[in-house]
């Protein structure tokens, strides 16, 4: 099944909204990390702003490029995957950086 191609009055909607889901999921995860750092609520009330402003572009985009079926459903992997991985990769950074499983190795140590 082939897409219907985008109307040439729409390439500058599907381009702008398309850079503007990149930008906005990098604003996003440095703000949700920025509030984590920090502990500042409001960065992480402006973090949850900026992808709702991440997901009207995803649709706006899937609407533009007339999107159906398994496409809509890869929009959707899409923003769910930008909303959750800074909350992970946050996760997987606190683990591996804890003062408690940080072992520090100078030279000369012997291991078994």
């Amino acid at each position: 099944m082939l897409i219907e191609p985008v109307a040439l009055s729409d390439f500058f909607l599907s381009f702008f909204s398309a850079a503007l889901i990149i930008l906005l999921a990098t604003v996003y995860a440095a703000l949700y990390a920025w509030s984590k750092i920090s502990g500042h609520r409001k960065f992480e009330f402006a973090a949850w702003l900026i992808y709702a402003a991440l997901l009207i572009c995803v649709g706006v985009f899937s609407y533009v490029n007339h999107f159906n079926d398994y496409w809509l459903l890869l929009s959707l992997l899409m923003v769910l995957g930008y909303g959750w991985m800074p909350r992970f990769i946050w996760k997987l950074c606190a683990a591996t950086h804890d003062a408690d499983t940080h072992h520090s190795h100078q030279s000369g140590d012997h291991h078994d």
